[in-house]
């Protein structure tokens, strides 16, 4: 029988290569603890892998019958920080469209030509200003199916998605670097699944606080009657 190992301090899965046999010390990259272990009392029995109820996040409206399970998120309510990029756009595209005004008024088009980067990523900027301010993510779950749109307004890194219930393994929380700032990183979070064939997918990203994401696989595996496994590269 194969025999996993798991952090005694936050319970994630330890990857082969973390662990030195010969030794008998692991590391585990998701709160970096490095622990000595006994070989024969490492495997912790799947059916005990039990974490704490999370509660309805802010943002979220979630609806749940025999037949289906809806979930609603505000992008609004869960952005976060939108006021400084709003500041910013704003003072971004008045100082831009100060050099169009001027351009047109005094027929120098060249000028157009020069700001027309800058006038690309301030119409973007507002674009994606007011997607986030009236967009919601629905995402509704049936025993047949698994679908998520993103709408009214379509951006081209949020694409809608739709899988098949019954490819679903597990769901995970994944946390990532979505930016920098100052050689610094920002990190969001991700619902992740693996599915019965392997294959890991990115169902829903960009969200602020990892509870947002567990909330989301506690409720569809709960719907889907998915027993929660400890995965590789999952965040807790």
């Amino acid at each position: 029988m194969n025999e996993n190992l798991y952090c005694p301090n936050c319970n994630s899965l330890i990857p082969a290569a973390d662990i030195n046999i010969a030794s008998l010390v692991a590391k585990c990259n998701n709160c970096n603890s490095v622990f000595s272990f006994d070989r024969q009392a490492s495997a912790v029995p799947e059916r005990s892998y039990k974490r704490a109820e999370v509660m309805l996040p802010r943002g979220f409206e979630a609806f749940s019958t025999l037949s289906a399970l809806d979930v609603e998120i505000s992008w609004r309510q869960t952005s976060g920080g939108m006021g400084f990029l709003l500041f910013f756009t704003l003072f971004w595209n008045f100082i831009v469209f100060i050099f169009v005004f001027i351009g047109l008024a005094s027929g120098e088009y060249q000028m157009l030509l020069f700001i027309s980067i800058h006038l690309l990523i301030g119409v973007s900027l507002l674009y994606y200003v007011i997607a986030t301010f009236v967009n919601k993510t629905y995402i509704q779950v049936s025993r047949r199916q698994l679908s998520i749109v993103h709408s009214p307004l379509k951006l081209p890194f949020y694409k809608n998605k739709s899988i098949f219930s019954n490819e679903l393994d597990q769901l995970f929380v994944q946390r990532y670097v979505a930016s920098t700032t100052n050689g610094q990183p920002n990190h969001a979070f991700a619902l992740q699944a693996r599915l019965k064939n392997g294959r890991e997918i990115r169902l829903i990203k960009g969200l602020k606080h990892p509870d947002q994401a567990a909330y989301l696989e506690q409720q569809i595996e709960k719907f889907l009657t998915i027993e929660d496994r400890p995965m590789e590269g999952e965040y807790n």
